[in-house]
């Protein structure tokens, strides 16, 4: 259960680390007035999809979590 969760928590950093990225990228493109790049990178629905997925990563996180902690089994496996 232990590397599940230390599972989870390094693919959310991971997501974390590339909504950085490609927050980063957008505001570069918006600063040079380049929206088309924006609109042909989908960098807005790349970043709303990124933000589901980590939400959804840090609840998944939060269940297991408090199941293991109600079980017991944190760090037994």
């Amino acid at each position: 259960m232990d590397n599940m969760i230390k599972g989870y928590i390094q693919s959310c950093e991971l997501v974390g680390k590339r909504l950085d990225e490609l927050r980063a990228q957008y505001h570069q493109l918006e600063e040079q007035g380049d929206i088309l790049a924006i609109k042909e990178l989908d960098l807005d629905r790349r970043i709303k999809l990124l933000y589901k997925e980590r939400e959804h990563m840090q609840e998944i996180i939060t269940t297991l979590e408090n199941y293991a902690r109600r079980t017991g089994q944190r760090g037994n496996t």
